[in-house]
């Protein structure tokens, strides 16, 4: 019995923690997509608006504390219950001997699930940091041509949201004048569109997923968006080709 809980108790509290951040992070978006802001953050100038409600940086740090705190729970976890295991083998040998002890193989998974969050950790470091960097550049970008403003407007604006259905928290939000999405983090003004494409791809055996490949014109970079269906993808692309042309018969008139 004791061999069983030290086996299961690391990994469920692990998993316990990352289903905790994903449903936090799923309603966070589901907030942001449909505008439910406070109006402290309605009135933020547009840059804070924008890399506040992609950066999260709030619920990426609460993230990594309560990792951290595991890390803690497993180390104590590891050092005291081998500890405990070690006086009562001394105990063992004293009384037996010639018996051959075994390492304590009990403590494996905490050991193997210590090493394994603390990598993932330095993951998920690196990699947010270099998402805020490339959304800093996207809103750099923006900002230079003067588009930053018009996109906090039509986000709040905007009522139309569709699931991807790749991943979740993979929403989109269809502006009058821009595409915003969560995953990848992107705003993509219409008229810096020059083609779309939806192309499929395997990615199990039975399973596949529709990629929506956008060029842009510069300064901004293609983007590629995941759809687990063909349709949504298609209806996407059309929308915004149709914005796009709508667009650009206004600034020509």
């Amino acid at each position: 019995m004791e061999v069983l809980v030290y086996g299961i108790l690391m990994p469920f509290l692990f998993v316990f923690l990352i289903v905790m951040f994903s449903l936090f992070k799923k309603r966070k978006v589901e907030k942001i997509l449909f505008s439910e802001f406070d109006e402290g953050e309605k009135d933020l100038e547009a840059r804070e608006f924008f890399n506040r409600i992609f950066k999260l940086e709030r619920l990426y740090k609460l993230f990594l504390y309560i990792q951290g705190i595991f890390l803690i729970i497993d180390t104590l976890f590891i050092l005291f219950g081998g500890y405990k295991t070690y006086l009562e083998e001394v105990e063992f040998v004293k009384e037996f001997s010639r018996i051959i002890m075994s390492p304590p193989i009990k403590f494996m998974v905490p050991i193997i699930m210590w090493v394994f969050v603390f990598f993932f950790i330095i993951y998920v470091v690196i990699m947010k940091k270099k998402e805020n960097k490339r959304i800093t550049e996207m809103l750099d970008n923006l900002e230079n041509v003067k588009h930053l403003k018009f996109a906090k407007e039509d986000f709040l604006r905007s009522d139309r949201i569709l699931e991807t259905g790749v991943v979740s928290m993979s929403d989109i939000k269809l502006g009058d004048r821009y595409l915003f999405s969560f995953y990848p983090v992107c705003i993509i003004p219409y008229i810096y569109i020059k083609k779309m494409k939806v192309k499929m791809s395997r990615i199990a055996r039975n399973r596949f997923i529709y990629n929506l490949d956008i060029t842009l014109k510069r300064p901004f970079q293609n983007i590629k968006i995941g759809f687990a269906k063909e349709d949504v993808a298609e209806k996407v692309r059309e929308f915004s080709l149709e914005r796009k042309k709508d667009l650009n018969e206004k600034i020509e008139y």
